[in-house]
């Protein structure tokens, strides 16, 4: 066989869904460091217009993550992705056009509904066209994807205002838009090929049970309203809330504030510690990944606590010393905070589609979502909070002291979910007709 031909198999499903949410995510970094300032510039909106896109957004996002997790509407999860895509196009083009506070708040309707759908989605999507073995591997550089088009994206926008000015962010808005095509794309032939193998799979039923009679059928809804949770699921998306609360949303918010106002560094610095951290993530990922890839996902995510844990000590450590300590201690920072966001992203979600029975994938993966949602929205305020002691070790020390609870819920082992009568063997999610990795999109 020629390598070519090696090749061409290997690009599977799931890794073109990855490549084009990469896409979408450098469509993102375009318009997010330019939304503020250029909403706040703009006379009919003002700081209100600024409120509305951020505070609107976040609420229908989260509100999209409840109905789902409820159980009050359950798509196929490749048709809640495509809806998920094409409001965010919608939503995104109205942004650019919206000439009031009202026509904003509707655009951003569609973009916080758009944005819970489609977060909601691809944990689904991806756990069914990926062998269990594979992974954390397919988590692991679908992270990656997303952190290189972000910073990417937010590198073009830079550029692209530094000559045009922010009179340009409309179109940046437009382009965003567009990035999100493609995936709709991806979505929409996964649902086609879903239809033709559920066609088949129908046409076997009813000639293996004679008189039409439902084979197998399965509401997915016995049990009780919290009872596919389980323990082993609750503990997931508790740590989701922690991860975010204390570690992820510090990163991007509290650390900035702490180094300019607290250790007298630069803002030139800011864009440096962003810059090191996308880039050891993109690199580091892999390497990450193959170090766990025999160990469990619960000491994957041990690792990247403790990893997280270990960047805000060595942060602390740095705020005694003169500033040439206090710049290298931060370059350290962001690099030990990105080998703990890389232990995270390739265990995070194989852990928790191990929690909850296959049916109920898109229902934990939604709760996770919006476990997400909360703890980026509120865990600004942990460290703002600290901030006020007026002591950069006392923020540092404190935010280390919050991520070690997250160990309370990966103290149980074994808690992945078993289903009456499986064996080991037996305990990977069903196949469900989009399935297959040696085919792509």
């Amino acid at each position: 066989m020629s390598t070519v031909g090696s090749l061409r198999r290997r690009f599977t499903a799931a890794d073109a869904l990855i490549l084009l949410n990469g896409v979408s995510t450098f469509g993102s970094g375009l318009v997010y460091p330019y939304t503020a300032l250029y909403l706040s510039d703009l006379p009919a909106m003002g700081t209100a217009g600024v409120s509305i896109f951020y505070g609107a957004a976040a609420a229908a996002n989260l509100v999209t993550a409840g109905v789902l997790a409820a159980g009050w509407l359950t798509p196929r999860p490749t048709r809640l992705g495509l809806a998920g895509t094409l409001m965010l196009a919608v939503g995104f083009l109205a942004t650019a056009a919206a000439g009031s506070l009202t026509a904003l708040f509707v655009a951003v309707l569609f973009i916080g509904c758009g944005q819970g759908c489609l977060l909601v989605s691809m944990v689904p999507v991806l756990s069914t066209l990926t062998p269990p073995e594979q992974r954390r591997s397919v988590f692991a550089r679908r992270y990656r994807a997303i952190n290189v088009g972000l910073g990417l994206g937010a590198v073009v926008a830079g550029l692209t205002t530094g000559f045009f000015a922010t009179a340009v962010v409309p179109w940046l808005f437009v382009a965003n838009a567009l990035s999100y095509l493609p995936l709709a794309y991806a979505f929409h032939r996964l649902r086609a090929r879903e239809r033709r193998e559920e066609a088949g799979a129908a046409e076997r039923r009813a000639s293996a049970a004679p008189g039409g009679e439902a084979v197998g059928a399965s509401s997915g809804a016995a049990g009780g309203r919290l009872k596919w949770l389980g323990a082993a699921g609750a503990l997931a998306v508790l740590f989701q809330l922690g991860a975010y609360l204390f570690g992820h949303s510090q990163f991007e918010a509290t650390s900035p504030l702490v180094a300019v106002r607290l250790m007298g560094i630069g803002l030139g610095t800011v864009s440096a510690l962003l810059l090191v951290n996308t880039a050891v993530v993109a690199l580091g990922q892999g390497w990450v990944t193959r170090l766990l890839s025999s160990r469990d996902e619960t000491f994957g995510l041990r690792t990247a606590v403790l990893l997280w844990v270990a960047a805000y000590v060595v942060a602390m450590g740095s705020s005694f010393g003169p500033l040439p300590l206090r710049y290298a201690g931060l370059l350290l920072f962001a690099v030990v905070f990105a080998l703990g966001e890389c232990a995270y992203s390739c265990s995070f979600h194989p852990w928790l589609i191990g929690s909850v029975e296959p049916k109920d994938v898109t229902r934990i993966s939604a709760l996770a979502s919006g476990a997400m949602g909360i703890g980026t929205a509120a865990g600004p305020s942990i460290g703002v909070a600290l901030t006020l002691t007026g002591e950069a070790s006392v923020v540092w020390l404190g935010l280390a002291s919050f991520c070690l609870l997250l160990l309370f819920t990966l103290g149980r082992r074994g808690l992945a979910v078993q289903r009456p009568g499986a064996t080991p063997a037996d305990a990977t999610p069903e196949q469900t007709p989009a399935s297959h990795t040696e085919e792509t999109t």
